[in-house]
């Protein structure tokens, strides 16, 4: 019987677990820190079981991997090193959902060599933006066609119909890690001049973007997209640019959070007998006795009545009331009000939304924008949009390791690998995740 492990039981497992014992009937195992989350996911199904390990447990986490056929890695990236060296030292494979790191990166050669696949970036975005992408330039080029500029966006938001609250967000996946990842700089070409975002700049470099049919969107640039330039063999004059969408307000709420200091994870505190009214207070260095909203609105210099005002005010923040946490981060007390307000209700469901734009020049001179754009939904009452999406991929893309159809080695990514993404994108229409594709001649 063939063995996985999968590492992490978050908010985007389920589907990867029920995938890999419903559907393959494979035996798996989980490992996580909080090991009744894995207990939730693994339902007592026969074929599965969880086991506590942090990531500290090096000894034990050797010998899990020892005893299994494949790794799936859904831990943050801080810790894929010892994951790939323990994958490397046992000859197994290891998959993951997250960005490929340089340090992962510089184990190619041994991976390789001992005929081992360390396989990134199967998820959502980064994952199948990828995968699409790749369609769309195969075709230009089998037409003769030459890249000109290269959109590519990626989301996770609330459906339309239950974007009910001002903040326009509610948390579909780690909400940490949504603002961590707020702060990665981002890096983009235009016409081949490259454009360097600093992480603390990001929602001051902000637009809007149209895609038909689905309405008007902020964007805001995700991470460094000059990496994939000779994956998808772009040439030095391009426009290239990958970015995030976001309902409209969310950047400014953002350049504000981080003006306050509100996304600083690093300083620890003691809340115990501070009311969220004081810790606002201490945010602006103002006396709690004062007009602490009128404060803020002079500290950020907007109008007193200003959006952000009352967006804070929605969360909670001015409330003469203990803070519900004892100790942690300014970013911990701000995630703590959030979710009590901006979590889904009953029944409610995200949409994740992937949107490419390729502005293609053809030997007539003539050009075309090609375009494809895929929307989900979650289920109501059962798996998220998010989880769907960043679940299956790695879950297909195990059965397709385990089935042979995948013969590379090394460290790689879906771009590079068409053996994976044709037939991954072919599957994932089972469950509802298809390109809409479109073609606009210029």
């Amino acid at each position: 019987m063939k063995k996985v492990l999968i590492l992490g039981a978050g908010h985007v497992t389920k589907p990867l677990v029920d995938y890999l014992i419903d559907t393959c009937g494979y035996q798996v195992t989980m490992a996580a820190r909080t090991v009744s989350k894995a207990d939730k996911i693994i339902a007592n199904r026969s074929l599965g079981k969880a086991v506590s390990w942090a990531a500290d447990q090096e000894e034990l986490l050797d010998r899990l991997v020892g005893e299994h056929d494949i790794v799936v890695n859904m831990i943050p990236k801080a810790h894929h090193v010892m994951v790939v060296c323990l994958c490397l030292k046992h000859g197994k494979h290891m998959v993951s959902t997250s960005y490929e790191i340089a340090p992962v990166k510089a184990f190619d050669k041994e991976a390789k060599d001992k005929q081992v696949l360390i396989l990134n970036e199967l998820g959502e975005d980064p994952g199948m933006d990828h995968m699409g992408t790749q369609i769309l330039l195969e075709e230009i080029r089998a037409e003769g066609g030459r890249v000109v500029s290269l959109n590519s966006y990626g989301s996770g938001l609330p459906s339309f119909k239950y974007n009910n609250n001002p903040l326009g967000y509610k948390f579909s996946w780690e909400p940490k890690g949504v603002f961590l990842a707020a702060r990665v700089p981002a890096v983009h070409l235009h016409e081949g001049k490259t454009i360097v975002v600093p992480g603390d700049q990001l929602f001051d470099n902000h637009w809007l973007v149209d895609i038909e049919g689905l309405g008007t969107f902020e964007t805001y640039p995700n991470k460094d997209c000059t990496r994939y330039l000779e994956h998808f063999g772009l040439g030095e004059d391009v426009t290239f640019y990958r970015g995030l969408l976001r309902f409209s307000g969310y950047c400014n709420n953002m350049r504000s959070f981080i003006a306050l200091d509100l996304l600083n994870d690093r300083d620890i505190y003691d809340f115990k007998s501070q009311t969220y009214r004081q810790f606002a207070a201490s945010l602006i260095n103002c006396d709690e006795g004062e007009n602490v909203e009128h404060a803020f609105a002079s500290f950020l210099k907007v109008d007193k009545n200003a959006d952000i005002i009352n967006r804070l005010r929605w969360i909670g923040i001015f409330k003469d009331r203990p803070i519900s946490i004892d100790r942690g981060s300014k970013l911990d007390v701000l995630v703590d009000l959030m979710l009590k307000k901006m979590t889904y209700a009953p029944g409610e469901t995200d949409m994740t939304i992937i949107h490419i734009e390729i502005i293609a020049e053809f030997p007539d001179h003539h050009r075309e924008k090609r375009l494809a754009t895929m929307v989900m939904d979650g289920i109501p009452n059962g798996d998220s949009a998010m989880s769907l999406a960043v679940g299956l991929p790695p879950a297909i893309a195990t059965r397709f390791i385990f089935e042979g159809r995948i013969k590379a080695s090394g460290v790689q990514m879906p771009p590079t690998l068409p053996e994976l993404y044709k037939p991954l994108l072919e599957e994932l229409t089972n469950y509802g995740f298809e390109f809409k594709r479109r073609t606009i001649k210029l």
